[in-house]
């Protein structure tokens, strides 16, 4: 497949970059500075520019077969009102109905859509994780994105992601049951599991370790 990869140089979308091309994908990569990005590979293309760019995410769509949106905002960032991830995924939509790319798949939050636990969310957060609350509002802004789109999507709410090799999942609908933590490679693999997979289309499955 020809898979187009949003926030390559993370954490987590440097994995799926690397699980992509070992498992025979040919990636295009969106990133604002390619030295970040792994060394030349036969089937990665690297496109320098931005993600909130319609005319770099346009040129990146094109001739996509699916797009695997891991974009963040890095860290904690700074507690204020943030609309990148939402603003993102917006002008991606518009790219891929433009190409009719038909498949995304997103990273998103435990926490987005009352998921997990209500301790967590009305007491952990508010309170003790307040830097996080304008993260969660931006996905929740991203997650209404997706249910009014055409597209066929996937939203994955994850916990605190780690490094660490792929391990077995807990997978919750609603985000209870979960633990913690889950590691860049597990999230990776699960990203690409649903790139072409037809289960979880159009739902907001959350998985930890």
């Amino acid at each position: 497949m020809n898979l187009v990869v949003f926030g390559a140089t993370g954490l987590t979308g440097r994995h799926v970059v690397t699980q992509a091309l070992a498992a025979g994908h040919d990636v295009v990569a969106l990133v604002r500075d390619p030295a970040r990005l792994m060394p030349t590979h036969p089937r990665l293309g690297v496109l320098q520019g931005h993600a909130t760019n319609p005319s770099d995410v346009e040129r990146c769509v094109r001739g996509a077969d699916a797009v695997i949106h891991c974009l963040g905002i890095g860290g904690r960032g700074d507690g204020k009102r943030t609309t990148l991830i939402s603003d993102s995924v917006r002008i991606t939509l518009g790219a891929m109905e433009q190409h009719n790319v038909a498949r995304i798949v997103c990273m998103s939050n435990v926490g987005v859509g009352g998921s997990g636990t209500w301790i967590a969310n009305q007491i952990v957060i508010p309170l003790f994780l307040r830097w996080l609350v304008p993260i969660l509002e931006d996905k929740e802004r991203m997650e209404a994105l997706l249910r009014a789109s055409r597209a066929e999507w996937v939203a994955v709410r994850l916990p605190s992601i780690i490094e660490g090799p792929i391990a077995p999942l807990r997978i919750s609908a609603d985000g209870r049951g979960i633990g913690r933590t889950i590691t860049a490679a597990s999230v990776a693999q699960f990203l690409l599991t649903h790139v072409t997979s037809a289960e979880l289309l159009r739902s907001t499955p959350s998985i930890s370790q």
